[in-house]
């Protein structure tokens, strides 16, 4: 009985577990372009697209920093069950 209580917490893990990587995978591939653009000439549009980028970034942290509080949580209750 307590299997079947918690397999649909252990997928619900697992499916937030790949949401996690895809959110640190974005962040570092928005972070690396956004520095890269840092590195031709100084013009206002190159700038203002690294700046967004980062921007981005730091939000997808924050995102990533949520979901991996969120997961612990959930780990947390399993345990508990």
């Amino acid at each position: 009985m307590a299997d079947r209580d918690l397999e649909p917490l252990k997928e619900q893990i697992k499916y937030e577990t790949e949401v996690l990587r895809l959110i640190v995978l974005l962040g570092v591939a928005i972070g690396g372009g956004s520095f890269s653009v840092l590195l031709g000439a100084q013009t206002p549009l190159r700038l203002l697209l690294a700046g967004v980028g980062l921007l981005v970034t730091v939000g997808l942290a924050l995102v990533g920093w949520r979901q991996h509080r969120w997961i612990r949580a959930r780990i947390t209750e399993m345990k508990e069950l």
